[in-house]
């Protein structure tokens, strides 16, 4: 039984209003699984890229000792070269 003090247009006011509140849970229920998706692809990109970034940190340290490795090999073949010009250089004027 409903009370004498409820009218028609009190449940029909009620009725909207519980409707839109419906609707509005319903929203906000997409838009927290939206928002989580977006947290996920997120996250899972900043993963993928801090592991790349630490792939190629190995990769640049490792280039980097090559670099330092042909340095140090022009640095010796430049040295002989010296030398054995010098060497060279002595022995032809001492032929003249």
């Amino acid at each position: 039984m409903i009370p004498a003090s409820i009218t028609a247009g009190d449940l029909s006011n009620l009725q909207q209003q519980t409707n839109q509140a419906y609707e509005q849970m319903k929203q906000a229920e997409s838009q927290l699984s939206s928002a989580r998706k977006d947290v996920q692809v997120k996250q899972d990109n900043l993963r993928y890229h801090q592991e790349k970034a630490a792939e190629t940190e190995k990769e640049l340290q490792a280039a980097q000792q090559v670099l330092q490795s042909a340095e140090e090999n022009l640095s010796a073949a430049r040295k002989k070269w010296n030398e054995n010009s010098e060497e060279l250089y002595q022995k032809w004027h001492r032929k003249k």
